[in-house]
């Protein structure tokens, strides 16, 4: 069984800056990475993965969710600044059925398959300008 590792990956920004997520918890049934720079817990990105293994199917599921945290404007009338709160979250869910049948290179496709329809074409469009691919 491989050991859970901190995970680097660049940002969607111009100039891509790596972002190291830390593992947090990693059970028989979900490992767990967040990425901690900002210090508040409440607005750490985070990564799960799990791996159901057995029968005809197995299953891979990804999940990243990035909270965004309100703008905390200064301190109150009584010198009081209030704590960070969640504005809002974005998640992404990845689920790969994949039949015990399937072969490496069949699941080598399917990734890549994935990989760039992230990346690239329709789907990306719709991520960044919510546009419909017709």
């Amino acid at each position: 069984m491989a050991a859970i590792v901190a995970l680097t990956l660049p940002n969607g920004e111009d100039t891509p800056v790596t972002k190291t997520f830390t593992p947090m918890d990693c059970t028989s049934q979900l490992a767990t990475w967040t990425d901690r720079t900002s210090g508040i817990s409440i607005g750490m990105p985070t990564i799960t993965q799990s791996l159901t293994v057995g029968g005809d199917v197995n299953k891979v599921v990804a999940k990243v969710v990035v909270p965004i945290l309100e703008s905390v404007a200064g301190d109150d009338s009584n010198g009081f600044t209030p704590a960070p709160k969640v504005a809002y979250t974005l998640t992404a869910k990845l689920e790969m059925v994949l039949p015990a049948r399937s072969t490496l290179a069949q699941r080598k496709d399917l990734t890549a398959f994935i990989y760039n329809l992230i990346k690239e074409g329709p789907f990306e469009t719709a991520v960044n300008s919510y546009e419909r691919p017709f």
